[in-house]
């Protein structure tokens, strides 16, 4: 009996070991399966995460391309508002400057006509016409420059004064009068 015995135990031994063994494989199954799953799983958050990549790779490529063409807008508007502030300012400059120069000679064209209306006055009088006629004898310059033969000039009470003398000769020179 005791081999009859033994036989039982070895049988439910083996009967044991069977459904071990089924078990392990069911276990091992299960494991695949969920292996296989958890690789569909991290294959599918690995294209996700791929995808999230090129889409983060693109905007920030996009955001940079914006900036630069920001850049570029800011740089363009900064130059054209430099240039408009120099061209006003030029404008300026140039309106305040014509008008400044338009009112200097205007005022200065004003007092030269008023000289010249005042010479022109003078120059009707019987004084200025006696000048006129020295000046077209040619005595003029003569007499106003006091430079007639053995003439000199002296300076007396703040001024010069021309007398005629005699010249080496023992002559005395004069001017025409008109």
């Amino acid at each position: 009996m005791t081999d009859e015995r033994e036989l039982d135990d070895g049988l439910a031994a083996f009967d044991q070991l069977g459904r071990e063994m089924a078990e392990t494989n069911r276990l091992l199954r299960a494991v695949r399966s969920g292996q296989a799953t958890r690789n569909q799983q991290e294959q599918a958050l690995s294209d996700e995460m791929k995808a999230a990549l090129k889409q983060a790779t693109g905007a920030s490529q996009e955001a940079l391309q914006a900036s630069q063409t920001e850049i570029r807008s800011s740089l363009i508007w900064t130059g054209l508002t430099a240039f408009l502030i120099v061209l006003v300012a030029f404008g300026g400059g140039y309106s305040f400057g014509q008008r400044a120069g338009w009112n200097t000679g205007h005022a200065d064209g004003y007092q030269k006509a008023r000289n010249q209306e005042a010479a022109a006055s003078w120059a009707n009088t019987p004084a200025g016409q006696r000048a006129y006629g020295l000046d077209q004898r040619g005595s003029l310059d003569l007499l106003s420059l006091c430079q007639g033969n053995g003439w000199t000039t002296e300076r007396q009470k703040g001024g010069t004064v021309c007398f005629p003398n005699v010249d080496v000769k023992g002559k005395i020179t004069g001017w025409y009068i008109p």
